[in-house]
């Protein structure tokens, strides 16, 4: 999905009734209707942003009420873009079969993109909004997966680079490259790009210079102007009047985590009919590809949540901090609490998808060694004090790179969400899941909403 910030516009219900007022004559004498385009436009930044969200979901229903045909284009809409946003987050699986109310209690909330009504038909576009910790508990149901891919918690910013005749260019002027990312359509990508203004304010955080050699904080910078998790480098060496569609293009890809993580790809475009061709299979291209090294690095288990004491050996202050932050980047932990923290340990319960074996898995890709322990024997004489928890699983340190060999996998170079660990030391209360606090998935704005239909 390609993002770009807008100002602010009137939508959402406010929106969704002016669409019924505003009327034309349409073919054959019927009647349609569409909405301002302000409602049209304010759906794309929220939407873009979260993937959680499908956008654009067209709808054509029959009726001979206006109001039962809309609701019942709503129902189909959400039924479509449940079965969108399961491939996406399960690549080559088939939605599980769910009815109508099993559906509508996973969506948040709906936007109208645009809609004609008439006396009989409705024909619009709408955008479905989900919540994400419901997507995730529906996904294993009914035969569905035992995985699927977490998605990004917030958007990326590409940052189209072209280098041409000894020059570096993103801000000085408006080069293909970068007018091609600017016209691209959003598309149901699993990571959300967006495209910089190109203001002044961009210009002053980072330079074409400093994208290319990867400028820590200059990069952080350009994040933190779009709220983003991280940033993409997109670089191609160009002639000033575009690509030679003989000959195709080729893109130095770098993806930024916020963390100084890195991952770098090399995206070839074979050449094609025109010079636009070129370019708009290279951005389609690199959309792909990071959707593709995102699912890599990005798979955790589908099901319910389990809760598992841990102990961690403390050798060092830094220790705990380092834990703190691979703990961080691991999709399957959905929230942790601390229990206890002295010296020489830590005591905490990790709220996680799938069992402990699936998560040792997911923990090894960050360098993060779980293993079973003995529990130590509870004091059996008279007046002895109650036993402080025992932790069956210990956490452990690993040297980098070590942990990711023996997963199976690719060590993570994506942006860290926000640290799951929010309890202070000694409490004992459990941290609010990550809906709450709105790590995933874009809270509510300008939505309507659909009840589920009663129970015959």
């Amino acid at each position: 999905m390609l993002h770009r910030r807008r100002a602010p516009l009137l939508a959402g219900l406010a929106a969704m009734s002016t669409a019924l007022v505003l009327t034309m004559t349409g073919p054959a004498g019927a009647q349609t209707g569409s909405p301002p385009p302000a409602a049209a436009t304010s759906a794309a930044m929220p939407s873009a942003a979260d993937p959680f969200a499908v956008s654009g979901v067209r709808v054509d229903i029959n009726g001979s009420n206006p109001t039962t045909v809309r609701d019942q284009a709503i129902r189909e809409a959400q039924a479509k873009a449940w079965a969108e946003l399961y491939r996406r987050l399960v690549p080559g699986g088939t939605p599980p079969r769910l009815s109508d109310n099993e559906i509508a209690r996973m969506v948040q909330g709906f936007e109208i993109d645009e809609e004609k009504v008439s006396a009989s038909r409705y024909v619009g576009a709408i955008t479905v909004r989900f919540r994400p910790n419901a997507v995730r508990d529906a996904l294993g149901q009914s035969g569905g997966a035992t995985q699927y891919v977490e998605p990004p918690s917030r958007p990326f910013v590409i940052l189209p680079v072209t280098q041409t005749e000894g020059r570096t260019i993103l801000w000085q002027d408006r080069t293909p490259w970068r007018a091609a990312w600017e016209a691209r359509q959003p598309a149901a990508s699993l990571v959300p790009l967006v495209v910089p203004d190109g203001e002044l304010t961009d210009a002053q955080a980072i330079s074409g210079e400093d994208a290319v050699a990867g400028n820590a904080e200059a990069l952080a910078r350009i994040a933190q102007a779009y709220k983003a998790g991280g940033v993409v480098v997109a670089r191609t060496d160009l002639p000033a009047n575009g690509p030679d569609p003989a000959r195709g293009m080729t893109v130095d890809l770098t993806r930024y985590g916020l963390d100084g993580t890195r991952d770098n790809q090399v995206v070839q475009v074979k050449g094609g009919s025109s010079a636009d061709d070129v370019l708009n299979r290279a951005v389609a291209a690199v959309g792909t590809q990071l959707d593709e090294s995102w699912r890599r690095e990005h798979t955790t288990a589908t099901g319910p949540e389990h809760n598992t004491l841990v102990r961690i050996p403390l050798s060092a202050v830094n220790d705990w901090v380092e834990t703190r932050k691979r703990l961080s980047s691991v999709n399957a932990v959905t929230r942790t609490n601390l229990m206890s923290i002295s010296r020489s340990e830590a005591l905490i319960t990790l709220t996680h998808r799938g069992d402990p074996d699936q998560l040792t898995q997911a923990l090894a890709r960050q360098d993060l060694g779980l293993a079973r322990t003995a529990a130590a024997a509870p004091a059996a004489y008279p007046g002895a004090p109650l036993p402080v928890p025992s932790a069956d699983w210990q956490l452990t340190l690993l040297p980098r790179g070590s942990g990711a060999a023996s997963a199976g996998a690719v060590p993570s170079s994506a942006s860290p969400a926000a640290s799951p660990i929010q309890a202070s030391p000694m409490s004992l209360a459990p941290s609010a899941p990550l809906d709450a606090g709105g790590t995933l998935g874009a809270p509510p704005r300008n939505l309507g909403t659909l009840p589920a239909k009663s129970a015959p």
